[in-house]
């Protein structure tokens, strides 16, 4: 399970914007399951970003905007 930036107390997120709402998440990551049981990765979509980094080459950029810096 990939999961992007989540609206919740856990990561002190729960007035961040940017970050997906739970009941979005748990939604799509569930239909997503339903979808595919045997899947070996979940990756809803506001997480395609993250996962793919390394193949299409920002990784340095992604992970610049995860720390919350520039590249």
């Amino acid at each position: 399970m990939a999961p992007p930036g989540v609206r919740t107390g856990l990561m002190g997120q729960q007035d961040n914007e940017q970050a997906m709402p739970l009941d979005e998440f748990l939604t799509e990551a569930l239909a997503l399951l339903e979808a595919d049981p045997a899947a070996q990765e979940i990756v809803v979509e506001g997480a395609e970003f993250a996962r793919d980094a390394v193949a299409n080459g920002s990784y340095d950029q992604v992970l610049a905007m995860l720390g919350g810096s520039k590249a």
